[in-house]
């Protein structure tokens, strides 16, 4: 309880890389998701391949498959899934590490973490969003598991747009932190100066 009142607290660099780091926290936990579900759906995909190739018959021809073969495509599209999840976490775990310290780089941090996040936003989820669409109309099992990684791209989605968003609308040069923390001292000493009035004195006894 203690930590988190000193976090609210303290100056506008803390209490900007507290931010940064709560957001790259999400993004961390929303890539281990997808990267668990691109590994699960690579794990049923190559047991899928394993099994015997059985012959059909097409117009009084024997064929073993045609070039273009559906578990190939899904397995691919899975593929695709585990490198794009693997870079939601690098896009989560690079400004977490960077402000780790309260002396930490502010404009390296920022930047570092927009340039990620739009890469991201832009990039790399939707294509997690359209490997979970093509693969919920291809495969003809673990629907579950498809909308589960539907639903973690999606909502990457939003946490990269609004953290590229704050890291564009949040304060990068020290005055304007200064500025920042100067408006909120007025604040916090405004605050007890009301609260002090509004406290009753002690009745005077002889």
């Amino acid at each position: 309880m203690m930590f988190l009142i000193k976090q609210k607290g303290g100056t506008t660099k803390e209490r900007l890389g507290a931010s940064i780091k709560r957001r790259g926290a999400i993004q961390i936990l929303l890539g281990l998701g997808c990267l668990i579900a691109g590994f699960v759906s690579i794990e049923i995909d190559r047991k899928q391949l394993d099994k015997p190739v059985r012959e059909s018959v097409e117009e009084g021809s024997v064929t073993n498959g045609t070039s273009f073969d559906i578990k190939y495509v899904v397995l691919g599209l899975d593929a695709g899934t585990v490198v794009s999840a693997i870079w939601v976490l690098v896009t989560g775990a690079v400004p977490a590490y960077m402000a780790r310290h309260t002396d930490y780089n502010v404009i390296k941090t920022k930047v570092a973490f927009m340039v990620f996040s739009i890469m991201a936003a832009t990039l790399f989820v939707p294509i997690m969003t359209g490997a979970a669409i093509a693969t919920y109309v291809l495969r003809k099992s673990h629907m579950g598991l498809t909308v589960a990684l539907g639903v973690m791209s999606l909502l990457e989605f939003i946490v990269a747009i609004q953290s590229s968003v704050f890291c564009c609308t949040s304060p990068w040069a020290a005055c304007k932190m200064a500025k920042k923390d100067r408006e909120q001292k007025e604040i916090e000493n405004g605050n007890y100066e009301k609260q002090m009035s509004k406290e009753e004195l002690p009745e005077y006894t002889p």
